[in-house]
């Protein structure tokens, strides 16, 4: 396959961050996404209670994109002219309280904290008012239909920075995982080149065991053979260095076509992991074992690559 140009890869990693902002007169709104690796998409909206109904518009634009991972995406709103909150009464629930503590008065002391006509103090109404929930805090927000076009080109340019930074990290992220196919590519012919040494080796082996025992005469060359083409044929690796190396090419097409890879990618590795442990268990000779744990290792790393990849 001809020399890959990373430049030209579609190929984005799971993490990845963006954030905007719009500042006008009345208010600033920024926007910030930021994702981490999982193995779906998962999208959570952080928004002001105000924002709420914001939310469908922040799914329908990242939908835009095969996105995987979990995804934050946090909205802060400031009103800039300083009146954007207010305190409510919870009516029924002061009153609640007042009951009750005229209830608690009456089983301790016997008697009521107020008559039912008596108003409570400024201190008493201080005092009552830190109860929970009795004051709440609501932000102010202008009508939401006023913030859309704002919010969604805001959005959009969150999204825009958020998308560069994954693809400038996918591409990292090719290039080193490239990079090691081509090692895994390089060890696998010198497999293919060992195989032949493996037999010969055994063959030698072989008629010096013999001739140990035997004289030079004696030694069945027939037999020899035959036993040297059944050792052959149980560590004949051909097969798997073939599926392995079409393996290998697969994997880098499919880093090519781009996209929405990297559960396709890790398949890929699995088959390729697959066909260097049947390498292992055919080959009968120290050097390939070594070569094997080569490829295992390079394995790995491409293995823990690509869990970064969307």
């Amino acid at each position: 396959m001809d020399k890959i140009n990373i430049d030209e890869l579609n190929v984005r990693s799971m993490t990845g961050f963006g954030t905007a902002v719009c500042e006008k007169d009345t208010y600033k709104m920024s926007i910030e996404i930021k994702s981490v690796n999982n193995r779906f998409k998962d999208v959570y909206a952080h928004l002001p209670a105000g924002l709420r109904s914001l939310e469908s518009i922040i799914n329908e634009h990242l939908n835009q994109y095969a996105l995987r991972g979990k995804i934050d995406l946090y909205v802060n709103y400031t009103d800039n002219i300083g009146n954007n909150s207010s305190l409510v009464i919870d009516k029924d629930l002061a009153l609640a309280y007042r009951d009750a503590l005229n209830n608690l008065s009456q089983i301790v002391n016997n008697s009521d904290i107020h008559s039912a006509d008596e108003k409570f103090s400024l201190n008493n109404l201080i005092s009552l008012s830190t109860y929970p929930g009795i004051l709440i805090k609501e932000d102010k927000f202008p009508d939401v239909q006023d913030l859309q076009d704002d919010f969604t080109h805001t959005l959009d340019c969150a999204i825009e920075l958020f998308i560069q930074m994954k693809t400038a990290e996918g591409k990292n992220l090719c290039k080193d995982i490239l990079y090691r196919i081509n090692v895994i590519r390089k060890i696998t012919d010198d497999l293919c080149q060992l195989a032949p040494t493996i037999v010969e080796k055994y063959r030698q082996n072989l008629v010096a065991a013999l001739g140990e025992y035997l004289n030079a005469n004696d030694l069945d060359q027939t037999r020899i053979i035959q036993e040297t083409a059944i050792y052959a044929e149980k560590t004949n690796y051909t097969e798997e260095t073939t599926r392995l190396k079409s393996h290998l090419s697969q994997f880098e097409q499919t880093v090519i076509n781009g996209g929405n890879i990297g559960r396709k990618l890790d398949f890929i590795v699995q088959e390729m992991n697959r066909e260097i442990n049947t390498i292992a268990s055919k080959a009968n000779s120290a050097d390939a074992g070594q070569l094997v744990v080569d490829v295992k290792g390079e394995i790995e790393k491409i293995r823990e690559q690509i869990q970064n990849i969307e």
